[in-house]
């Protein structure tokens, strides 16, 4: 995992925040958001919308800490190419003693243990309040870890359980009927019609199969067991 260097910051100037955030609102929207929070306490030395703004802002302001949206497009208009802990680790290549913030919507287990584990040092959903934000922002700026409650406590049940025990919570009882049909491709109603089970209960056991994985859509279902070795190839 990669070391933090010790700011030799005045701890009474503000701090400086680099924005990269695609969503055009959320970007215009925080920095007035941050100054009404902690007035005087915050320089926001640069906003942006793209990785390689990011990137180049990152190297060439050192700010003391970066917000990063990490699904932004590579350059205006384009893809996004790289994971989240690419470009967390891109970024700590660029600008090291800048404290990582990861703000996002994928709120997903093992994004958030391999974005950890990449260099950055705080995880957020966007669906945090403005406070906690603040707490966080200060927070990693003095060198400190904060991830938000339920995704720390998703990543650690992940990287505490085994594979084994992953695959057996996974395939036990009616929860495991679900989720073979789920990766054949089934719809939640087409499930409960095949085994057959109310919609509510087949709603009820992808809540379980999300929570187990710390998956948030379908897709990373599909993905994890893959990586589980529940598909084959």
């Amino acid at each position: 995992m990669p070391t933090h260097p010790a700011f030799d910051r005045n701890v009474a100037t503000p701090v400086r925040l680099l924005i990269a955030e695609d969503e055009a609102l959320l970007r215009s929207t925080l920095p007035d958001l941050l100054r009404a929070i902690a007035p005087d306490a915050v320089d926001v030395v640069a906003e942006c919308g793209t990785r390689t703004a990011a990137l180049r802002h990152a190297r060439s302001l050192t700010p003391d800490v970066i917000l990063l949206d990490l699904r932004m497009p590579d350059h205006e208009g384009g893809p996004c190419t790289l994971s989240g802990a690419e470009t967390v680790a891109a970024l700590f290549r660029q600008s090291p003693a800048s404290r990582i913030l990861c703000l996002t919507s994928h709120e997903d287990a093992q994004i958030v243990r391999t974005c950890l584990d990449a260099g950055a040092l705080g995880f957020l959903s966007k669906g945090v309040l403005p406070g906690e934000l603040w707490q966080a922002i200060r927070t990693v700026h003095a060198g400190q870890r904060y991830v938000e409650a339920q995704l720390l406590a998703d990543a650690d049940r992940r990287t505490t359980l085994s594979a084994d025990q992953v695959r057996a919570d996974l395939l036990v009882g009616r929860r495991g009927d679900v989720l073979r049909l789920l990766l054949d491709g089934y719809s939640p109603t087409e499930i409960a019609a095949t085994l057959p089970v109310g919609k509510k209960h087949v709603d009820k056991k992808i809540a379980e199969i999300k929570a187990i994985l710390g998956a948030t859509t379908h897709i990373r279902i599909y993905r994890q067991c893959r990586q589980l070795g529940l598909i084959e190839d």
